[in-house]
């Protein structure tokens, strides 16, 4: 949503808008802050000040559905087991990674609340990314990955 509004990749690797600083439009995984650089926040401000006429800045929101709380793990369910939705290049979307075939399943579990990623055409593992928060995890019990973590619900 950040990119849409004009926010920019904090990419470099130096400087207060470092990749290691774990800022929301990093090059790091789903496990970052919520939180703009100030790199970031600079370029929001000037897309806003260049499209400040457009009448979308002054409407009211409206909720699309009422009180929906489906988790994003069911919407994607169908598009993942069937290929249409690949969680690593989706996600990853600015590297040449896919998610590793012979690890990824929409059938099983998840032990970890993470998907390996592989350079695309190969079975290298280059990294991961984390499952859609309302995928069921753990061995036992009711557990479902929320932001990357495999916590207990009731």
């Amino acid at each position: 949503m950040a990119f849409l509004i004009g926010a920019t990749r904090d990419n470099k690797t130096y400087g207060e808008c470092a990749r290691k600083y774990g800022y929301l439009t990093s090059l790091l995984d789903d496990t970052t802050s919520f939180r703009l650089s100030s790199c970031a926040k600079s370029e929001v401000y000037r897309f806003f000040l260049e499209n400040k006429d457009y009448n979308c800045w002054n409407d009211t929101p409206k909720p699309i559905m009422r009180n929906n709380w489906t988790l994003p793990a069911q919407y994607l369910e169908e598009y993942l087991t069937d290929g249409r939705v690949d969680l690593c290049k989706d996600q990853l979307f600015y590297l040449d990674l896919e998610t590793c075939k012979n690890r990824y399943t929409t059938y099983r579990r998840s032990l970890s609340c993470r998907v390996s990623c592989c350079d695309e055409g190969t079975v290298v593992r280059s990294g991961y990314v984390v499952e859609p928060d309302g995928r069921y995890c753990g061995f036992l019990g009711y557990k479902m990955c929320i932001h990357g973590e495999c916590v207990p619900f009731s």
